[in-house]
């Protein structure tokens, strides 16, 4: 008697399992390095013995004096930019959705123009514009840097969203009163809570990932985000394998428990985005 075929569904889940523990294998060997010594890590061993795990890794992270103060650099400046390009973002697709404007397409294609280059080649500029402003080395300076490089995908984003959302809500909520503002705000806003959530969470998450521009344009350790923060933990003598997998895996921590709040947010808006695109 002939064995079955497979169905397509085994078929299907089997290829995705296969494709989720390539790409989880990384992570999960990183965190599980978290807690391992330096010698258990450069043995070469995938696997530790359990006398070699230990939480003396995350103890030293956190006892060295300014990774509280990394930590607390990112969160500001990352919760910054995603607040300010969300708002910014907002408002320009809201007026490019709903107003008739010469040169509209033409702004869009500009705007979205410098996404094409790579960011190493803007950096002389930035730091020459933040120079003249007296920004370099600056919580504000690092805010407007990377709101600049997350507002054009936004601006993008939403003005593509506005435009399904039907014109006859924001005639309604004008003829009872409500100001550009008032609509925008009370009745454009609830409904494109899915969109703006996908705005604010890849704002956020460039903005807490980014080591070019903070390199450059911070010079102090009460600018320094984590990225750079990681660095430290090395010298010209010695790395130390421990703590900067320890630091990793704090630093990732925040974007996953984000992630998880704002999850159905953000897949019902990238699928609406996806379709409405």
């Amino acid at each position: 008697m002939r064995k079955p075929l497979p169905t397509r569904a085994t078929v299907t889940y089997t290829g995705l399992a296969l494709f989720y523990l390539c790409l989880l294998l990384p992570i999960a060997w990183l965190v599980l390095s978290s807690f391992r010594n330096s010698d258990s890590i450069q043995s070469g061993r995938l696997l530790p013995a359990w006398s070699e795990l230990t939480f003396q890794n995350y103890l030293e992270t956190f006892q060295i004096s300014n990774f509280i103060t990394y930590l607390m650099n990112s969160f500001v400046i990352a919760f910054s930019v995603m607040v300010l390009t969300v708002f910014l973002g907002s408002l320009g697709a809201y007026a490019l959705s709903r107003f008739t404007l010469k040169g509209k397409r033409l702004f869009m294609m500009a705007a979205l123009l410098p996404q094409f280059f790579p960011y190493v080649l803007v950096l002389i500029p930035f730091y020459v514009l933040m120079s003249n402003l007296n920004l370099v080395d600056s919580h504000l300076g690092l805010i407007l840097t990377h709101t600049s490089i997350t507002l054009p995908f936004a601006l993008w984003m939403l003005t593509g969203y506005f435009n399904a959302i039907p014109r006859e809500l924001d005639q309604a909520a004008l003829i009872d009163g409500c100001s550009r503002f008032g609509v925008l705000f009370r009745i454009l806003y609830p409904v494109a809570i899915p969109g703006l959530v996908v705005a604010g969470f890849f704002a956020f998450v460039v903005s807490w990932g980014d080591y070019l521009f903070v390199s450059i344009l911070s010079q102090s350790n009460q600018t320094q985000t984590l990225p750079i923060g990681l660095q430290t933990f090395m010298s010209s003598l010695q790395v130390r394998w421990g703590l900067i997998t320890a630091g990793t895996v704090l630093a990732i921590i925040p974007t996953v428990v984000f992630f998880s709040i704002v999850q159905r947010r953000l897949v019902s808006g990238l699928t609406a985005v996806a379709v409405k695109s």
